[in-house]
């Protein structure tokens, strides 16, 4: 008997079931979680117990990655290898149905050929995945790249010292523990797969020649404490998404990609951290300096001094002269806090001037 039936009633609840979070009066990050959380362990188990093949599956992952784009509140076009790589500069605490379902596939397989049962064991039972992915030909993969790895030995890749980490050879290994070495062997395999994808991409893929960049991994517990917008504006601002004159110009909205500070070519790297005038005018810095500032009147205050910090220094001048904006000292522990926090319930942006140089960035960071 063949299970194609399982495969669209598993299809269908997947559609059936993103309709029904993307209805709930919940914030896009609220939706994610319930999506990962919820929905996807509920359609594992069909997945994994009848034999419905890979290309059902990466069509489900489809669905998937359409509305997880939409809940984060990123463009349409943006490519999966953001939603789950983990080699990437920005890493998101998001599994991929696909590899959960490839993974699984590979832990059935290997249960059955290590199986104690001799029957078993003897009849070694075929698990049918399709014919682009094929579940014996991944974990003999697996399992051989495991072996060259233990012929090459155990190289240092980080700044630890010689002989301070440890290594689990694979003819050490046994039972559970071969299983694991498998499993994150096919996991690691599809990373390489999305960052040889990445490497392809000329825009979304910038990330691949960051050298020196440190990585960035979200948790869960960070996600509950940031905006949406601010979401949104990190993995936007991470695969050059943000509305930027040189990209404006990319999606026809635009004519000239010039800085209006610098007169220089307005990428995203140029706004967020390489133009010589908004360095310069301390535009970089600014929210750094206000937060010390606060709290240097404050411990001034407290200690009853009666000349407190200047806090009303020319900070921002707009375009033209028109309009000079001066620092206005905060009072409240409320403000100082939102502050610190990111603005979560004070709106700062109500204080700061019409800044004409990157009104569409600004209006990106809140």
């Amino acid at each position: 008997m063949k299970d194609t039936k399982r495969g669209l009633e598993t299809v269908e609840l997947a559609t059936e079931g993103l309709l029904a979070i993307n209805r709930r009066g919940l914030q896009g990050k609220l939706k994610v979680w319930c999506l990962q959380f919820m929905l996807i362990p509920k359609l594992l188990w069909p997945l994994l117990v009848y034999e419905i093949c890979s290309t059902t599956v990466e069509a489900i992952e489809a669905k998937i990655n359409k509305f997880t784009r939409r809940w984060l509140g990123v463009p349409p076009g943006l490519t999966d290898v953001a939603i789950y790589c983990r080699k990437a500069k920005l890493r998101l605490p998001l599994k991929s149905i696909l590899e959960e379902y490839k993974c699984g596939k590979a832990r059935l397989l290997s249960m059955l050929e290590d199986s104690e049962d001799p029957i078993v064991k003897t009849v070694q039972p075929t698990i049918k995945t399709g014919r682009k992915w094929k579940v014996v030909e991944a974990v003999d993969e697996a399992k051989e790249s495991l072996k060259i790895k233990e012929v090459i030995g155990q190289t240092q890749t980080d700044r630890k010292g010689l002989g301070s980490s440890t290594a689990k050879w694979w003819s050490k290994a046994e039972g559970k523990e071969k299983r694991d070495m498998v499993i994150n062997e096919i996991r690691l395999n599809e990373d390489s797969r999305r960052v040889q994808k990445a490497v392809q991409q000329p825009q979304q893929g910038q990330w691949t020649n960051w050298d020196n960049a440190l990585q960035k991994s979200l948790t869960w517990n960070e996600i509950w404490h940031m905006v949406p917008l601010r979401i949104s504006f990190l993995i936007r601002s991470v695969y050059d998404f943000l509305p930027s004159n040189a990209n404006l110009v990319r999606w026809g909205k635009k004519e000239d990609p010039t800085c209006p500070l610098c007169q220089g070519r307005q990428t995203t790297e140029h706004v967020l951290s390489s133009c010589k005038i908004a360095l310069s005018q301390g535009r970089y810095t600014w929210r750094h300096n206000r937060v010390l500032q606060e709290l240097a009147a404050i411990i001034s205050t407290a200690k009853g001094e009666t000349t407190l910090p200047n806090t009303n220094a020319l900070i921002f001048t707009t375009e033209g002269g028109a309009k000079s904006w001066h620092g206005r000292p905060v009072r409240t522990t409320n403000q100082i806090k939102c502050l610190l926090d990111g603005c979560d319930d004070w709106d700062v942006s109500a204080d700061l001037p019409e800044w004409d140089s990157h009104p569409s960035i600004i209006k990106e960071t809140g």
